[in-house]
């Protein structure tokens, strides 16, 4: 049998004063921080997730950028080419423009050397035909 005397309430009583100071001295304290520290790793993933979002964004953006700049080098280079071909062309004319002129120029030249040689040759043919025929003749043909 039990019996419930004066030293059973002091107990309990005790138990209770127990319980209300572990309750404030020990578990709402820990609870808060508990919660606090739940709250910093919330708080912590939403910063996570919201820069993993901004490095997502970022690197969509230098590569939009590295696409355009490509395209912007391929377009200049195709210029560049472009223009370095009609200045090759260019030059080719003007090149084959002045070796026409010059062809031609020896071309008036020889001919004009041609023209002098024969003068020359016909002038000084005239004598020496006159020349041999005299010594095959042995006597002066004129």
């Amino acid at each position: 049998m039990i019996q419930l005397n004066f030293t059973l309430i002091i107990q309990l009583i005790n138990f209770l004063v127990l319980l209300y100071l572990l309750n404030v001295l020990l578990y709402k304290p820990i609870m808060a921080k508990m919660r606090e520290r739940a709250d910093l790793i919330a708080t912590n993933r939403e910063k996570a997730r919201e820069l993993q979002q901004e490095v997502v964004n970022q690197e969509n953006r230098h590569q939009e950028e590295l696409t355009k700049a490509r395209q912007t080098a391929a377009q200049e280079k195709a210029n560049i080419v472009a223009e370095a071909k009609k200045k090759e062309a260019e030059i080719l004319d003007k090149a084959r423009g002045e070796a026409a002129d010059i062809v031609d120029q020896m071309k008036a030249t020889i001919q004009a050397e041609s023209e002098e040689v024969r003068k020359t040759l016909k002038e000084e043919m005239t004598p020496l035909a006159l020349s041999i025929t005299q010594k095959l003749l042995g006597r002066s043909v004129v």
